[in-house]
């Protein structure tokens, strides 16, 4: 009885071993999104340091996580199950889970857009307001603010479910936005902010001119990567390939320096316990996280993934399965290496992402794994570096050790299955782990936005598995609620919780945070009739060609006007889509004394409304291909003149008129209050000579600069994010005062 009985225990000890394998390859895809297009700042909150880290394009994102815009900064965001995703300034969400038939994600506050491009998947956006359910072939906006939320659909019917009022209300295409509190629902304009409707219609024209290069690469692929078939078109070929003793068929990249092999162009992060791969090559994401890679005839080939069995195409059967990076770890002394795998063989991991040959770890079945390194096929084609530079570097080829073979690695190299402690020493406590990008940032969300954060975290951990097909039944039996245009709602004003980096932790009573209306009109100035007004000079577009933003809100001290009329920056070495030049801007002498009240006042020049697109870090400039398409600068509405004409002041009862000494040197003039663009009445020279009339000016010698305009100092690059600062910037004209 008792041998029986461990008989017994043996058998349900062996059976519980294989079944993290097993399962493992039989449950299916994991959904996992990707971050597309990224403009200015998008930040990750990591739990497990509690702060947040810099994205960059191609990063990965699924349920749990977090992504927040910086005071400056979009986003584009695809899901392969045909969610689409776009979030604007200083907006947060947060996936609360993804399926097949179900996008859930939660727009905690700020502007963001979603399209439903799928055949039969729904979209759920929450707020802290309600929450707004699209079926395919829907689009809305979606503005949530501190104490009210506004919906706006853009094509076909969606529908908006309060929270307090449990009950539903529809929203159509054309017809006025629902506008929603706390308490009560009532009607918008159902309009929404041109710089971001411009910015949007930027990106749309992107991917219609994409799909029009689609090629082969869409006929090999599964369905929910054809959007992806340009990249594969414009980087690389198609070859028939022998391989496993048949002719397949494969991808190889052709726009790659000689050498070149997987794995390499990029970087390493920890992304829920397992190293992700962030590639920086055009194609990279799609053939770094499916398919698989295969060396063959002294060239290495990409092996697409096959959702289901193609008949007539040589392809070789590789499920549709989403992987971080499939390769094994190899390590000794202070170096440590990758391996890819060949597609039969096992990839460690501690996350179920699901597919064949993949085998879920722990920390206690870590130590049991035997690996014998010399067993990997493409074991002589290993990447090894420094420990050092493993968190460090974007790019390993630079840092590759050359000197390492495979005779060497089976000598004294040993085999992981995934990066741990034993693999770098005190990895666990080594924060640059998370790290996307070796990039500075100079801001981040304060901790206030965190409660938020738990909330949900809460709901995804109780387990729920929300199923499209249940939401639709549920939202069945909710009544239909009546608008009540009588109740005055306030459209969502946005607070901005981007805050210096190294404040994120201070008191939430010390000091406010920014307000600013999310989505409004687009204003213009009105004209003063006293002030002449010309085009924008030919050459000088306002705007970057095809990616146009939406207006920056003002920073902390900073009028709104002056955070709407802004300067383009000019094109940086290495920075390509940055084609503004900045306009040349007039700043007359500030009088010494203010004017009194009867004084009569000069007119003041049109403040245009000038759209700047963010900044693209620098690292991001060799990734701009998936940049909007080139378009036409948009117009703008008016500008101020390059030059003011001289003015006269007439006399003061008190003070005789004044002249200028030409004997005088031109000084630089301090502004600190002047708003950019303001012009100013003339400063009055240091010494007043009484009856005297103003000279008119004398043509200056030909070694002099021309008058009137002071020679333009080289402009400084402009951070994302940063006031305009007062007083004499870069790339200001000033007038000179008559020379001698």
């Amino acid at each position: 009885m008792k041998s029986w009985v461990v008989g017994l225990a043996c058998l349900f000890s062996l059976a519980v071993a294989v079944v993290p394998q097993s399962s493992a390859a039989d449950a299916p895809a994991v959904i996992v999104g990707r971050v597309y297009h990224i403009e200015g700042d998008i930040f990750r909150y990591v739990p497990e340091e509690r702060d947040w880290v810099a994205m960059v394009m191609d990063a990965p994102f699924g349920t749990e996580d977090v992504l927040s815009s910086g005071s400056w900064g979009m986003a584009e965001l695809v899901i392969p199950n045909g969610t689409g995703i776009r979030i604007g300034n200083s907006t947060q969400i947060q996936v609360i889970g993804l399926d097949a038939d179900l996008s859930e994600v939660d727009v905690a506050s700020g502007m963001a857009r979603f399209s439903n491009r799928s055949a039969d998947a729904l979209i759920k956006a929450t707020s802290p307001f309600g929450y707004v359910l699209a079926d395919p072939g829907t689009a809305f906006d979606i503005i949530v603010g501190d104490e009210s939320v506004e919906v706006v659909a853009l094509k076909g019917r969606v529908t908006f479910l309060h929270s307090a009022m449990e009950v539903k209300f529809d929203v159509a295409a054309g017809s006025p936005s629902i506008l929603a509190d706390r308490t009560q629902v009532s009607s918008g304009a159902g309009t929404t902010d041109p710089g971001w409707d411009r910015w949007n219609s930027a990106r749309d024209d992107f991917w219609a001119a994409k799909a029009r290069e689609g090629g082969r690469s869409a006929e090999y692929l599964p369905p929910d990567l054809r959007d992806e078939a340009y990249a594969l078109e414009e980087n690389g070929r198609w070859e028939m390939v022998p391989y496993e003793g048949a002719e397949r068929l494969f991808w190889q990249p052709t726009a790659v320096d000689a050498g070149w092999s997987p794995f390499t162009m990029g970087r390493w992060t920890d992304w829920y316990g397992d190293q992700t791969w962030i590639p920086a090559e055009p194609f990279g994401y799609v053939t770094h996280h499916y398919g698989n890679w295969i060396y063959a005839r002294n060239h290495w080939y990409w092996a697409p993934p096959v959702a289901r069995a193609r008949i007539g195409l040589p392809l070789l059967n590789i499920g549709f399965h989403w992987y971080p990076g499939r390769v094994s770890w190899i390590h000794t002394g202070s170096t440590i290496g990758w391996v890819p795998l060949a597609p039969h063989e096992t990839y460690y991991c501690r996350r179920r992402w699901g597919g064949p040959h993949t085998t879920v770890v722990s920390n206690v079945s870590i130590a049991h794994i035997n690996i014998n390194v010399r067993n990997y096929t493409y074991l002589s084609h290993a990447v090894v570096v420094n420990r050092s530079n493993f968190f460090k570097v974007d790019n390993y080829r630079r840092v590759r050790l050359t000197n390492i073979n495979r005779a060497a690695i089976v000598k004294t190299y040993r085999a992981a299955p995934v990066v741990s402690n034993t693999v770098i020493k005190n990895y666990t406590m080594n924060r640059q782990r998370f790290m996307y990008t070796s990039r500075k940032v100079n801001e981040k969300p304060h901790q206030s936005t965190i409660d938020r954060i738990k909330r949900n975290q809460s709901i995804i951990r109780q387990g729920r598995d929300e199923k499209g097909a249940a939401v639709r039944e549920q939202v069945k039996g909710i009544p239909e609620g009546k608008v009540n245009d009588g109740t005055r709602i306030d459209q969502p004003r946005v607070t901005n919780f981007n805050v210096p980096a190294g404040e994120v932790n201070r008191p939430k009573g010390e000091g406010g945070f920014q307000r600013q209306p999310a989505a409004q009109p687009e204003r213009v100035m009105p004209k003063r009739p006293a002030q002449p007004v010309q085009p924008v000079p030919p050459g000088k577009p306002s705007v970057r060609p095809g990616s146009v933003a939406p207006e920056r809100r003002p920073q902390p001290g900073q009028s709104e006007g002056a955070a709407r009329v802004r300067p383009a920056i000019p094109a940086q070495p290495g920075q390509p889509g940055r084609s503004e030049t900045r306009p040349e801007r007039v700043t007359p002498a500030q009088p010494s004394q203010p004017a009194s009240p009867g004084q009569p006042k000069g007119p003041a020049p049109v403040q245009p409304t000038v759209a700047v697109p963010p900044t693209a870090p620098p690292e991001q400039g060799e990734r701009a291909r998936r940049g909007p398409l080139v378009r036409p600068p948009q117009p703008v509405q008016s500008a101020a003149p390059a030059t003011q004409p001289e003015r006269v002041l007439p006399a003061r009862p008190s003070q005789p008129a004044q002249t200028i000494q030409p004997s005088q040197p031109a000084q630089s003039v301090q502004q600190p209050a002047a708003r950019p663009g303001r012009v100013l009445p003339a400063q009055p020279s240091q010494s007043v000579q009484p009856m005297q009339t103003v000279q008119p000016t004398q043509p200056a010698p030909p070694a002099v600069q021309p008058e009137g305009v002071a020679p333009a100092r080289q402009s400084q690059q402009e951070q994302p994010g940063q006031p305009e600062r007062p007083g004499g910037r870069p790339g200001r004209v000033m007038p000179a005062r008559p020379g001698p």
